[in-house]
């Protein structure tokens, strides 16, 4: 079946010239579908002190709760964070895990709609507890049983429904029961028909049920376990996928190889992709969600494999250097593909953002965070700075727009354009992350990112604090920061004007 867009013209080998000059900027016109096994991820962090009276077991004191979308829905949320376009068809419990996958789904623009309840069934659920930097326990709560018939004809429905305006189908199988055989059969043969790629990230041993997709993405030792045996030699797994692919009726076959990079085969013979540069591999968790994401909006924009895995692959090589389970930006792949730079690193976008603490806070870290105008940079803003960074693990710096400034300011401000205040910030290394706003947008960030600390100079009373209701009322803290020095950026554009 052929796939909306242009045909696989792929050479043997994909030209770095070529990737670099992708225009990754469209992905934003792609809507993609994402049906599979959505999961709550939770964390507890805190400490350990004691051991308990009542059995020789730790005690954890709880400092704080964090949470995040797993299974399928890291799929959505790499999506979210590359700004495609999502859809959701996923099988729930009727529980407040339920309700709380809503709201992240709604915190990413997602349509939460896309969420089936079942009564009968209890939300996937894993909770990691972790005290002093280390996993203690992980609880599952989950129904593994196949779901309900109720469940395929609606999903079925919605998929029907959705299909004219879509450009690609993820299928992400964790094996908790969404993604029945019948489901993925049918699924894939009405996503098929209307010419779109249909990508899947299998489950288990028995692939028959993918028949038909356009690419599957085992990896090395799911494909030992498909064929029952160790594949030792590329030349073995190349030749098992191949007969894998054929068996099935696959248009390509992708196979991950961690540190040795991926394996594609296609109807014109096997490509090799080697991971591009050494990395430090921090976490290979959500590495393949990752995959899956990046190969589909790949498929869907160029319609050639090897471009696509050869992304997909890039992107993988920089999720494992992030802790825990993390989505790719899309300003992070165009970093990579015209070069590492560490300063514009710490730049992002208001929606990057929201990813970024997202992560950090499922990390357990504690955020702290500021806003100014950062106009004449000078020793009492970098004390400011340094003293706020103390106070957490993590400093983000909202930056004022020029057209902020000049609307608070006057006339005549900023004297350095918001371009340069924010490479400026960037290259402090107390400095984390530094973004651009408008001081309107102040209220929406707060609640959005929900920081755990607003720092401010002493200068300002508490009660005039922008947004310190907002923070109070989630939890967070406002902390008021000694100023011992004050100094006037009017003053001092004054005195070099000789006014």
């Amino acid at each position: 079946m052929e796939m909306k867009g242009r045909q696989d013209r792929d050479n043997p080998q994909v030209s770095w010239e070529r990737l670099r000059d992708l225009p990754l900027e469209k992905f934003p016109d792609l809507k993609v579908l994402v049906l599979g096994d959505f999961m709550l991820d939770e964390y507890i962090w805190g400490r350990v002190e004691r051991i308990s009276p009542e059995a020789p077991v730790a005690v954890v004191d709880v400092e704080r709760e964090t949470r995040t979308m797993g299974g399928a829905g890291n799929v959505a949320n790499n999506l979210a964070a590359l700004g495609a376009q999502v859809e959701v068809l996923a099988l729930t419990g009727e529980d407040n895990p339920a309700g709380l996958l809503q709201e992240e789904l709604n915190r990413l623009g997602i349509d939460s709609r896309g969420l089936f309840h079942d009564p009968q069934r209890r939300t996937t659920r894993k909770t990691r507890v972790v005290a002093n930097q280390q996993q203690v326990v992980r609880i599952d709560r989950e129904t593994r049983i196949p779901g309900p018939a109720a469940f395929e004809t609606w999903a079925l429905g919605r998929l029907e429904a959705l299909l004219p305006t879509l450009n690609a189908l993820i299928l992400s199988d964790y094996g908790k029961g969404t993604l029945t055989p019948s489901l993925l059969q049918e699924a894939i043969r009405r996503a098929r028909s209307q010419g779109l790629p249909v990508v899947v990230d299998p489950k288990g041993t028995d692939y028959s049920p993918y028949a038909g997709a356009t690419v599957i993405t085992p990896n090395h030792k799911e494909m030992e376990a498909v064929v029952g045996r160790p594949l030792r030699t590329w030349e073995e797994l190349v030749d098992k996928g191949r007969e894998l692919r054929e068996r099935l009726g696959l248009d390509f076959l992708l196979i991950t190889q961690g540190a040795e990079g991926m394996t594609l085969l296609r109807q014109g013979g096997p490509l090799r992709i080697p991971a591009r540069t050494p990395r430090e591999v921090f976490d290979v968790s959500g590495a393949g969600d990752t995959v899956v994401a990046v190969l589909a909006l790949g498929l869907a924009q160029w319609g050639e494999a090897a471009v696509a895995a050869a992304l997909a692959n890039l992107a993988a090589g920089v999720v494992v250097t992030k802790k825990g389970t993390a989505p790719i930006l899309r300003s992070e792949m165009e970093r990579e593909l015209r070069g590492h730079v560490h300063l514009e690193e710490k730049i992002v976008t208001l929606k990057e953002l929201g990813f970024v603490i997202s992560h950090l806070k499922a990390q357990g870290k504690k955020v702290v965070f500021t806003n100014g105008c950062f106009d004449l940079l000078h020793a009492g803003h970098i004390k400011f700075l340094e003293d706020s960074r103390r106070l957490g693990d993590v400093l983000v710096v909202a930056l004022d727009a020029d057209a902020s400034v000049a609307r608070v300011k006057g006339e005549g401000r900023p004297v350095i354009g918001q371009e340069q205040r924010l490479r400026i910030l960037g290259a402090l290394e107390v400095v984390d992350y530094v973004t651009l706003f408008d001081s309107e947008q102040l209220p929406e960030i707060l609640r959005n990112l929900q920081p755990d600390i607003l720092t401010k100079g002493s200068n300002y009373p508490e009660a005039e604090v922008a947004g310190r209701e907002i923070v109070q009322a989630y939890g967070g803290q406002v902390k008021l920061l000694p100023v011992t020095e004050p100094v006037s950026v009017s003053d001092l554009i004054n005195r070099i004007r000789g006014d």
